[in-house]
C-alpha cells in the first residue's frame, strides 16, 4: 500500500517543478515583448527630433558662412602696383669762352665748360649725348670729361651716362685766332636724351683791346626776378669817348646773343641799319677830340633766352679820323637775372681738375707693340747676362771645391814613408830615436843664424877648456 501512494507524490513534485519553470520563463520574456509595443504606440518620442533638427541647423551654419565671404580680398592685395612712368629730363649749362689779356700778346687759349645734370624721374641711369661746334676763328684743341662723361675729340662729341641727380662735365680746350675778336660769332652746343633735346649758345668774351685813341664801356643789363620764364625788356647803355687828338666819325655795332633782339635805338644815332640777324650798326656822326657820347639801346629777351641766362653780347666801336684808317675797340656785356622761383641752383661752370690722361686705343696698341718689340729685342741681352752669371758661378764653385780638396790632401814631399822596425831583442842597442818634425811649416822656417855673435843679442859662442873660442 505504501508503494502506490509514493508514485503520485513523485509525479506531483515533477509536474510542479515543470510548471514553476514555465512561469519563470514567461516572466523573464515578458519585458522584451512589451518594449516594441510601447515604442509603436507612443508617438511623442518620434516627433521631438524631427521638430528640433531644423531649428538647430541654421543657427550653427550662419557663423561658418561669414569667413567664406571675407576670403576674396587677399588676392587683391597681392597684385603689384603699376610701374611709375619714367620722365626723361636733363639740365645743361654752357660757360662763356673768356679770353684773357694774354690774347693781345698772341695767346688765344681758353676753355669751354659744359655742365650736364640728369633730373629725370624713375629713369635710373640715362645717357646724355651731344656735340659742340665753334664759329670761324676758334678751334677745339682737346677735351676731357668728368663725372663719367666721355669725349671724342675727332668729331667734337660727348657722352655722359648719369644716374638720377648726377652731375657730369665736359671741358673743351679752345684756341682763338688773332684778329678773330672783330668778327667772331657764337657757337652752339646740342645735347639730347632720346627725343628730349636742348641747345645752348657758345659766347666769346674778350677784355678791352689796348687800342690808343678810343675808349669804350658798357653796362650790365639786369632783369628783375620772375616766377616763370617770360618775354622781358631791358636797356643797354654804351659810352664812347674819342681820346685822340683829331676829330673822327663814330659808329657803334651791337651784337646780341641768341634770343635777344635790339628793338630801340637812341636819338644819338643819326642812322642805323641791320648787318645780320644778330648785329646792328648805329652811325653817330663826327666826334671831336676828347668828346664822348652815351647811347642807350632797348633790348627784348625772349622766354627761352630768359631761362638760359646769363647771356653774353658785345659792342664794337669805331672812330675814323679824316683820311686815316678806322680805330676799333670792343666791350662785352652780360645779361643776367635772379634764378626763377622754385628752380634749382645753377650748375657750376668752373673747369674741374683734369683727370689722369688716358691714352686712346691707337696709342695703347702702339705702346703694346713697342713694349712687345722691346721685350723681344732685349731677350738676347737677358740670355747673355744669365749665361755669364751661370759661367761665373760655376767657376767660383769649381775653384772652391778644388781648394778644399787641396787643403785636405798633403803634398807629395810631406808624405812620409812607412818603415817597419823589427821588435828589439835582448842585447840589442836601443833603437835610434828620430827627431820629431817641427810643427812650423817649411815655408815659415827661419833661416839658420851664422856662427858667431849676433849683434845686440848678448850671445857669445861657447869656449873650450883652453879658453879658445
Amino acid at each position: 500500500m505504501e508503494a502506490p501512494t509514493g508514485r503520485p507524490t513523485r509525479w506531483l513534485r515533477a509536474g510542479s517543478f515543470v510548471l514553476l519553470a514555465a512561469v519563470c520563463s514567461m516572466l523573464l520574456a515578458s519585458p522584451a515583448c512589451a518594449d516594441p509595443g510601447v515604442e509603436e504606440t507612443s508617438p511623442p518620442p518620434v516627433e521631438v527630433p524631427t521638430t528640433e533638427a531644423p531649428t538647430q541647423g541654421p543657427t550653427t551654419e550662419v557663423p561658418t558662412q561669414e569667413p567664406t565671404t571675407e576670403a576674396p580680398p587677399p588676392p587683391t592685395t597681392t597684385e603689384a602696383p603699376p610701374a611709375p612712368t619714367p620722365v626723361h629730363r636733363f639740365k645743361m649749362t654752357v660757360s662763356t669762352v673768356s679770353v684773357g689779356d694774354g690774347y693781345w700778346q698772341g695767346n688765344g687759349s681758353a676753355e669751354l665748360v659744359i655742365s650736364l645734370k640728369n633730373i629725370g624721374e624713375h629713369v635710373g641711369r640715362d645717357t646724355i649725348t651731344g656735340y659742340y661746334a665753334f664759329p670761324s676763328g676758334a678751334q677745339a684743341t682737346g677735351a676731357y670729361g668728368t663725372g663719367g662723361c666721355r669725349v671724342d675729340n675727332g668729331v667734337l662729341s660727348f657722352s655722359c651716362p648719369l644716374g638720377e641727380q648726377a652731375l657730369g662735365q665736359v671741358v673743351v680746350k679752345v684756341n682763338v685766332d688773332p684778329g678773330a675778336w672783330k668778327t667772331i660769332g657764337a657757337g652752339l652746343v646740342t645735347a639730347s636724351i632720346g627725343p628730349v633735346q636742348r641747345t645752348a649758345p657758345i659766347s666769346f668774351a674778350f677784355t678791352t683791346p689796348p687800342t690808343p685813341g678810343i675808349d669804350l664801356s658798357t653796362t650790365e643789363p639786369q632783369l628783375p626776378a620772375a616766377t616763370s620764364p617770360q618775354d622781358e625788356a631791358t636797356q643797354l647803355s654804351v659810352r664812347l669817348r674819342n681820346t685822340g687828338g683829331t676829330k673822327a666819325a663814330g659808329a657803334l655795332e651791337v651784337v646780341t646773343p641768341p634770343g635777344v633782339d635790339l628793338v630801340g635805338f637812341p636819338s644819338a644815332c643819326r642812322s642805323h641799319r641791320r648787318i645780320s640777324a644778330d648785329r646792328d650798326r648805329c652811325e653817330l656822326g663826327d666826334l671831336g677830340a676828347g668828346k664822348e657820347v652815351t647811347a642807350v639801346f632797348g633790348l627784348t629777351v625772349s622766354a627761352a633766352a630768359r631761362a638760359e641766362l646769363p647771356l653774353t653780347g658785345a659792342v664794337h666801336a669805331y672812330l675814323t679820323p679824316l683820311g686815316l684808317d678806322a680805330i676799333e675797340s670792343r666791350s662785352d656785356f652780360k645779361i643776367s637775372a635772379p634764378p626763377l622761383a622754385g628752380t634749382d641752383a645753377p650748375l657750376p661752370t668752373q673747369a674741374p681738375v683734369s683727370p689722369a690722361a688716358q691714352p686712346s686705343i691707337g696709342e695703347l696698341s702702339l705702346r703694346k707693340q713697342a713694349s712687345d718689340s722691346q721685350q723681344l729685342s732685349s731677350l738676347p741681352y737677358i740670355g747673355g747676362i744669365v749665361g755669364l752669371v751661370a759661367i761665373a758661378g760655376g767657376l767660383v764653385v769649381f775653384s772652391l771645391r778644388r781648394r778644399g780638396r787641396d787643403e785636405d790632401a798633403l803634398a807629395p814631399d810631406e808624405v812620409e814613408d812607412v818603415v817597419l822596425v823589427p821588435a828589439p831583442r835582448a842585447g840589442d842597442t836601443p833603437p835610434f830615436t828620430t827627431i820629431p818634425r817641427s810643427p812650423i811649416p817649411r815655408a815659415l822656417t827661419l833661416p839658420r843664424l851664422p856662427n858667431g855673435p849676433v849683434a845686440g843679442s848678448g850671445f857669445r859662442e861657447p869656449t873650450d877648456a883652453d879658453g879658445d873660442e
